[in-house]
């Protein structure tokens, strides 16, 4: 299925799906047993990028700030129609999948990013772009953001996609062990998955998280019904995450500890590299949204989505919570 198509039929399922849970509600607004405000927040990858918001749900930064946050890991072909229908009241989820689906009409609002750049770094078995040219390079699928760094990779090595065999591979797992056994030449990935890659003596071409390119890899995402009703539960929402984003920026031991437990991995190296490798290039202290950072998944989208060039960039932002909570208004 080609990227264009996977995303009409993400956007028309998600659409379906929200009419026909209509009737739900979200819980944001209610109370827990402890006197709590509940919110439920879903999360579409296992990923260092919400290294934060998992260091505020485990720190018992939430609660501090009167709320019981529920978290889900939800991939982003359910997490999105889930948001639309209220079943949860947040997302974290790439900024392509929001700007696809506010070029369907859906009414969302982005509340800031947590990764404000594409954190992935290229590995081969050569040692320069040039070597690389004809060569197998393996990414997922064309729907997500490994795609996206991948074609970004290739281009800051210094060739055209064209210039490669780009080998669909399904999934981050089979592109890793592809590459690990020589079937591929070439692949984006990240800490901690990237150690591996160093220590079987493949060559890091390109650090794009150092090529400083605007992108929204995860993003957080409410309705703009959601974000007009209950923007107190949103302003507590992003207190919290501020102290999870110092815990994580100030705490490497704790802050490893925890990504160790969400990622299910154990080796230490490992994830010190990710944290090392996050916190010094790709997390930023307060997670604005701009415009800027959506600018490449229009381009990406454009084409084989209807109206996203017509989707309002400034509009889709609404960047206060963030400017409240971490002091940047």
């Amino acid at each position: 299925m080609n990227q264009g198509t996977w995303m009409k039929r993400g956007v028309v399922a998600a659409a379906l799906i929200a009419v026909a849970s209509a009737t739900l509600t979200a819980c944001g607004g209610d109370e827990s047993a402890d006197g709590l405000t509940t919110i439920k927040v879903s999360y579409s990858e296992k990923v260092a990028d919400n290294l934060p918001l998992w260091a505020a749900k485990e720190q018992g930064f939430f609660e501090a700030h009167g709320l019981e946050v529920e978290l889900v890991n939800l991939d982003s072909e359910k997490g999105f129609p889930a948001l639309l229908s209220g079943q949860v009241d947040m997302a974290a989820i790439g900024g392509t999948q929001v700007v696809s689906a506010a070029a369907a009409g859906n009414d969302v609002k982005i509340l800031g990013a947590a990764t404000p750049v594409l954190p992935f770094e290229l590995y081969a078995d050569v040692a320069t772009g040039v070597e690389l040219k004809g060569k197998k390079v393996g990414y997922t699928s064309k729907s997500g953001s490994q795609y996206v760094g991948t074609v970004e990779a290739i281009k800051a090595a210094g060739l055209e996609p064209s210039d490669v065999d780009l080998v669909p591979l399904g999934n981050v797992s089979n592109v890793n062990n592809a590459l690990l056994s020589g079937a591929i030449d070439a692949a984006a990935t990240h800490p901690p998955a990237s150690l591996q890659f160093k220590n079987a003596g493949l060559h890091r071409l390109v650090d794009l998280a150092k090529e400083d390119i605007p992108y929204m890899n995860v993003s957080y995402v409410a309705l703009t019904s959601y974000n007009e009703e209950h923007p107190e539960v949103l302003d507590q929402f992003f207190a919290a995450l501020k102290q999870g984003t110092d815990f994580v920026q100030g705490n490497q031991k704790g802050a490893t500890r925890i990504l160790g437990d969400y990622l299910g991995e154990d080796d230490q190296a490992a994830l010190d590299d990710a944290w090392n490798y996050y916190t010094s290039e790709v997390i930023q202290e307060a997670p604005l949204a701009s415009p800027e950072q959506l600018e490449l998944s229009v381009e990406f989208l454009d084409g084989s989505v209807e109206g996203v060039e017509d989707v309002d960039l400034d509009g889709l932002i609404d960047p206060s919570h963030v400017e409240k909570a971490f002091g940047t208004s």
